[in-house]
C-alpha cells in the first residue's frame, strides 16, 4: 500500500507542543489553528505589556505546526538525511508579512534561485506581482541546504510556550455554539468552542468559553462545523460560503481556465523524485538553474500520464565531502544525492494523487521497495519530457540512474464528489477570484446582492460583527478580481491577522516595515471600516 510509505512527521519544537492531559478551562484566550496565521496571532500577543500569558491557548488539530507549509524531515537518501517542503516553502523579503517576522527570529534565509533574480521572473504574466526582492527560504546554516518552511513557525511556538502559554497538538475544534447558550452570538461576544482531543488514551471533548477567539481554521473545517451556520447571519455565511476561480478573457489568460475546479483540475500538487546520484547536476547533463519546460507550472504532457514541469534548484543536493563537486581541477567529481521538483501545478492527475493520503492527508512517500513500479514509471515519463534537453546534450536516457524515492504533496480541491466538510482534511486555498465580464459583480459572482470586497474581508475578519471578539484569519478568506491575484503566499493570512490584531488594539510591532503595515494593513481596513459606516474609534482611526 503506498499509503503506509510514509516517513516520519517533522519533529517537534524541543519545547512544548504537547499532547494535553489536563483541561482547558484556564484557556482566556483561544487561538484555533497552527497555521501561519494563527501561531503569529499567538505569538504577536506577548508584545503586550504586561500580558498574562498563561491564559493563552493555541490548539492544533493534527500533530504538526504549519497547515499548508509541511515540512517533512528526515528523508534519507544516498547515506543523507533531506528536509522538503510539500506545501508554502518560499517568500520575497518585500513581503514583509512574512519577511519581516524570518528576520525577526534571526532564521539564516538564502535565496531559492542561484544569482538571486528578481521575483518577478519566477511569476511570469498573467500574475500581477508587485515585489521585485528575491525569493528566499530557510535554510539550515550548517548544510545551506532547505531547513523547512515550517521552522519559522516552531520557532515562534517556542516563545509562545517559553512565555507560559500551552501549545497543545491533537485538539480539533469539532463545535462551535453561542457563549452560555445567547442565540445572538454577536452580543454574547466570543462563541463557546467545544475541543476535541485524547488525554491518557481516552477521546474527550471539553466546552470552553473564551474571551477571545482567533480561528485559523480553513473552509473545508470551519463551515461544516456544527454550530456554524446558525451562529453566522444568512448573508455572512452565504458571502463565506463562495468560491470562484474565475478566468478573465483575452489571450493572457488562456491558461488560467486550468486552475477552475469546474475544468477538472482537483488538486494543486507537489511532486519530487529523489536520486541517490543526482545526475542532473554530473557534468555531462549539467542543468542546474531555471526550469522546463519554460513555466514549469505549466507542465508537459507525457504518453506516460503522468505531467512533468521541472525546477532545477529546488530539491536539495547534498554530495559527498572532499572534491570539487563537478570534476573541477584538481578533483575527481563527488558522489551527489538529492530531490529533483518535477510536479508543482494544478491538475487533475491520479498518480500522485494515488501516492497521497488526500483528502485527508497531503503527503505521500513511495520508495523503491514498496512502489518500484511507480517511481520507474514517473521516471520514465520525466525522462520522455526532457528528451530534447538529453539529446542535444549527447546523453542516453537508459545511462541515468533510476529514482529511490517519490515524495508527494497532494491539496484537494473540493468538487461535487469531495464536497466541503469530512472528510477533507486539508485543501488547496479556495478562495473568491472573480472577473466582472464573466460573473459580474462580486455580490453576482457569488449570489450575494450588494456584496463589496470590503464587506467580505470584514465579515471573514470578523463574522460575528464588530462586537464581538471572534476573528479569523486564513489563506482562504481571500476575495480579489482575478487579474489582481498573484499566487498563494503565507503573506495573505498574516496581513488577515495583523488587521485582526489592529482591530484588538494592538499598534505595527516596531520591527515590521511602517510604509508595508501602513498600506496593506491600516489603509486597507480604515477603507474597509469606512465603507461599511463603521465608526472608527483606537488604533482604527489612526
Amino acid at each position: 500500500d503506498l499509503r503506509r510509505a510514509s516517513p516520519p512527521r517533522a519533529p517537534l519544537p524541543p519545547a512544548p507542543p504537547h499532547h494535553r492531559t489536563m483541561s482547558l478551562s484556564h484557556c482566556s484566550e483561544v487561538v484555533v489553528g497552527g497555521g501561519w496565521s494563527g501561531v503569529y496571532w499567538a505569538w504577536r500577543r506577548l508584545d503586550q505589556p504586561g500580558y498574562d500569558a498563561s491564559g493563552l491557548c493555541l490548539l492544533e488539530a493534527s500533530g504538526r505546526l504549519g497547515g499548508r507549509t509541511f515540512s517533512v524531515r528526515d528523508l534519507a537518501l544516498g547515506g543523507h538525511n533531506f528536509t522538503l517542503d510539500v506545501g508554502a516553502y518560499r517568500f520575497s523579503p518585500d513581503m514583509h508579512l512574512p519577511g519581516d517576522v524570518i528576520l525577526k527570529l534571526a532564521l539564516p534565509t538564502a535565496c531559492y534561485e542561484p544569482g538571486c533574480p528578481s521575483a518577478k521572473k519566477d511569476m511570469p504574466k498573467p500574475f500581477q506581482f508587485n515585489y521585485s526582492a528575491p525569493l528566499r527560504r530557510i535554510i539550515d546554516p550548517a548544510t545551506g541546504l532547505p531547513a523547512g518552511y515550517a521552522t519559522a513557525l516552531e520557532a515562534m511556538a517556542r516563545e509562545i510556550a517559553a512565555a507560559g502559554a500551552t501549545v497543545t497538538l491533537g485538539a480539533e475544534l469539532v463545535g462551535i455554539e453561542p457563549r452560555g447558550g445567547a442565540a445572538d452570538g454577536a452580543a454574547a461576544g466570543a462563541p463557546a468552542l467545544r475541543i476535541k482531543s485524547a488525554a491518557g488514551g481516552a477521546t474527550q471533548t471539553e466546552r470552553i468559553e473564551p474571551a477571545v477567539v482567533m480561528l485559523n481554521v480553513p473552509r473545508a473545517r470551519l463551515l461544516p462545523l456544527p454550530g456554524v451556520a446558525s451562529l453566522l447571519g444568512g448573508r455572512v455565511k452565504s458571502a463565506l460560503s463562495c468560491i470562484r476561480f474565475d478566468s478573465p478573457k483575452g489571450a493572457g489568460w488562456k491558461n488560467f481556465s486550468r486552475f477552475h475546479s469546474g475544468n477538472g483540475t482537483t488538486a494543486l500538487s507537489k511532486a519530487y523524485l529523489g536520486y541517490e546520484s543526482a545526475w542532473w547536476r554530473s557534468p555531462a547533463v549539467n542543468l542546474t538553474e531555471g526550469e522546463y519546460p519554460q513555466n514549469a507550472f505549466f507542465p508537459i504532457a507525457t504518453s506516460k500520464g503522468v505531467p512533468i514541469g521541472v525546477r532545477w534548484s529546488d530539491g536539495p543536493v547534498r554530495c559527498a565531502a572532499g572534491a570539487a563537486e563537478r570534476g573541477a581541477a584538481g578533483g575527481a567529481e563527488r558522489e551527489c544525492a538529492g530531490f529533483l521538483e518535477i510536479f508543482y501545478s494544478v491538475s487533475n492527475e491520479t498518480l500522485f494523487r494515488s501516492v497521497s493520503r488526500a483528502p485527508v492527508d497531503p503527503l505521500g512517500v513511495a520508495t523503491r521497495a514498496t512502489a518500484g513500479a511507480t517511481l520507474d514509471l514517473v521516471h520514465e515519463a520525466l525522462l520522455e519530457a526532457i528528451s530534447p534537453l538529453l539529446t542535444a546534450r549527447g546523453v542516453k536516457a537508459a545511462s541515468l540512474p533510476k529514482p529511490s524515492l517519490l515524495a508527494v504533496g497532494v491539496w484537494t480541491r473540493p468538487d461535487a464528489k469531495e464536497p466541503l466538510g469530512p472528510p477533507v482534511g486539508y485543501t488547496a486555498p479556495t478562495k473568491v477570484y472573480y472577473a466582472p465580464e464573466v460573473s459580474g459583480s462580486l455580490g453576482a459572482a457569488c449570489g450575494v446582492s450588494g456584496l463589496s470586497e470590503g464587506e467580505y474581508r470584514l465579515a471573514a475578519l470578523q463574522p460575528l460583527g464588530p462586537g464581538a471578539p471572534l476573528y479569523m484569519a486564513n489563506n482562504d478568506w481571500v476575495v480579489s478580481e482575478t487579474r489582481y491575484m498573484y499566487g498563494d503566499w503565507a503573506e495573505e493570512s498574516l496581513l488577515q491577522a495583523e488587521r485582526a490584531l489592529r482591530v484588538a488594539g494592538q499598534p505595527r510591532p516596531a520591527w515590521l516595515d511602517a510604509d508595508y503595515y501602513e498600506q496593506r494593513v491600516a489603509s486597507v481596513l480604515g477603507a474597509d471600516r469606512r465603507a461599511a459606516g463603521l465608526e472608527l474609534t483606537g488604533l482604527a482611526a489612526a
